[in-house]
């Protein structure tokens, strides 16, 4: 191939390049609601639908993490995601919210398992971004946590876009969103310190080279 033939190449990669980074924005955008239209219905929601659209989004989110970053998530740790939400859908599915569940309400019980249960990819992700400045992994596991409890907050907001603006029925009483918030932050202390001691001497070895 000759030096007009590489650089017609390279421009039209370039171009290609330019066009998928156009699109790339909205389309993550776009993602980003659909995530929260359907974190703000899924209690309403069939078992079967929930399942199937959490599959989905969690393979459409691992290739483009692995594709746009060139980071693969291991496995494990999203099924660790998608057992977390399971646990938020078999629960409205058996409709356990507002029941006792052993030594706390399942709310309490679903609110601080799915904090331990999706930190560690947090956890994970975290290090993997920041590993090139050397931050001790406590320091990366902190920071994750603070991220988590970030999207826990967040999520407490969909529930009251729920209950003002499409008739929800999801908030139970004063103290429901400060109870909420308070369980999530016991689960991510777990979760954060359950994937430092699960993570630590496993996670260069988690992905292969």
């Amino acid at each position: 191939m000759d030096e007009v033939d590489c650089k017609a190449v390279f421009t039209q990669r370039r171009k290609g390049a330019t066009a998928l980074g156009k699109l790339e924005i909205p389309l993550v955008m776009v993602s980003l609601l659909a995530g929260a239209a359907f974190l703000t219905k899924m209690c309403y929601l069939s078992l079967a639908f929930n399942t199937i659209f959490v599959i989905v989004f969690l393979t459409l989110f691992y290739l483009y993490v692995r594709g746009r970053l060139g980071i693969h998530i291991p496995i494990l740790l999203l099924a660790l995601v998608f057992m977390a939400l399971q646990v938020d859908a078999l629960g409205n599915y058996f409709r356990m919210y507002g029941t006792q569940f052993g030594p706390m309400q399942y709310d309490e019980f679903s609110h601080m398992t799915v904090q331990v249960l999706i930190s560690p990819v947090i956890v994970w992700l975290v290090h993997q971004l920041l590993q090139r400045y050397r931050l001790p992994f406590a320091l990366n596991a902190g920071l994750a946590g603070t991220i988590v409890f970030s999207l826990s907050a967040a999520y407490e907001i969909i529930e009251l876009w729920d209950e003002i603006y499409f008739g929800g029925k999801r908030i139970w009483g004063p103290y429901d969103t400060a109870t909420d918030l308070q369980w999530d932050l016991c689960g991510i202390i777990v979760g954060t310190l359950f994937s430092c001691i699960m993570l630590r001497d496993t996670r260069d070895q988690l992905v292969p080279h």
